[in-house]
């Protein structure tokens, strides 16, 4: 009798797994609340370790580099806008991780000049850049993601205005809806026209942040067609098909770009094997033996 107890109490606690494992794969027919959200997958950090050690070591000297960056600090703050202020950059955290490196990057380079390398002395130097290197790199990624993702926001924008919604209105639904760099770019303008700045200052200043062509020629197009009373859906169809031809003919300019990147750099790796092989087969081609290299 206990044998059998507990084998039906095995065979209970099969049942109730399979049946719990049932309710949960059948979300149909599970109320939200009765299954537990999944986590949501953590953020990597931003930061690089490197940085977070330059901005502790380049604090001592925040001043007197923002005093050396004083004719530059207008440039510096539009490229951080046009990065989009990563990790909350401002000009003097900027200027302070800049000292960092190089404070760093000198030392090891001081090192390097007292056991005599200096040519690697000199490398390592350049690595007091690698914060200017960091943020163009993050300025021109998120200008591309700008200028590729425009047309299909901007048909999106001309699709929600010909039903019928405002302007200001229509733009907030699809930058609500189509997240990424643009979206963010045009929510900054609509927070400042809530707070009352016009809608040309506004976009003036959506211009400027930018180094984007295509949302520079838009920002101009919408602001004629609305001092010349055009209506505001045949401007935004005509704006969209525009910026789809220049996004096409960008592509192919960035194409054109690129393909002799790849061939300096295909070249640059193939070509020490392809001597190496050519002067090896001249070698051994003419008999001569290696003996004669080690003094044999």
């Amino acid at each position: 009798m206990i044998v059998l107890g507990f084998g039906l109490a095995a065979m209970a606690c099969v049942a109730l797994l399979v049946w719990g494992y049932a309710l949960v794969s059948a979300g149909e027919r599970v109320a939200e609340s009765a299954v537990a959200a999944a986590p949501k997958p953590a953020k990597k950090a931003d930061a690089f370790i490197l940085n977070t050690l330059a901005d502790i070591v380049g604090r001592p000297f925040t001043g007197l580099a923002m005093e050396l960056l004083a004719p530059w600090r207008a440039s510096i703050r539009k490229r951080i806008d046009a990065a989009g202020r990563p990790g909350g950059m401002t000009v003097e955290s900027y200027a302070r991780t800049t000292a960092g490196y190089v404070v760093i990057f000198a030392g090891v380079a001081l090192l390097m000049v007292a056991i005599g390398q200096y040519a690697f002395a000199f490398v390592v130097l350049l690595g007091a850049l690698q914060n200017e290197g960091l943020l163009r790199g993050r300025m021109n990624a998120r200008q591309n993601d700008i200028q590729k993702s425009l047309p299909d926001f901007l048909d999106v924008l001309a699709v929600t205005v010909s039903a019928g919604l405002s302007f200001r209105v229509a733009l907030t639904r699809v930058a609500g809806s189509m997240p990424g760099a643009l979206a963010d770019e045009f929510m900054i303008a609509l927070r400042q026209m809530e707070l009352g700045t016009s809608r040309r200052e506004a976009f003036d200043d959506l211009r400027s942040r930018n180094s984007s062509e295509a949302l520079a020629s838009f920002v101009t197009a919408l602001l004629q067609a609305e001092e010349l009373g055009a209506p505001l859906q045949t401007a935004l169809m005509d704006i969209s098909s525009d910026m789809r031809r220049e996004s096409s003919q960008w592509a192919k300019r960035k194409a054109q770009r690129t393909t002799p990147q790849i061939t300096a750099v295909t070249t640059a790796l193939s070509l020490p094997a392809v001597m190496l092989v050519v002067l090896g087969g001249m070698f051994f081609g003419t008999g001569a033996s290696l003996g004669g290299f080690f003094g044999n």
